[in-house]
């Protein structure tokens, strides 16, 4: 079993500046934050993942 502390969620939450008001962005924040409290590590992931895909494809931040 995975366990998410305040450390891996703070890790990569705050250290990207992200496009205000896409909502693309704004659902990848939301199901990451439904992910943490359902204690699932790996969606946390995986939205982690599409959110650098998107932030490289259509804002273009590299990671």
């Amino acid at each position: 079993m995975t366990h998410i502390t305040n450390a891996d969620t703070n890790a990569n939450t705050n250290s990207t500046t992200r496009p205000t008001g896409c909502p693309v962005c704004q659902e990848l924040d939301q199901e990451e934050a439904a992910a943490r409290t359902e204690w699932d590590a790996s969606k946390v992931t995986d939205c982690r993942v599409l959110r650098a895909r998107h932030l490289a494809a259509e804002h273009g931040e590299q990671p």
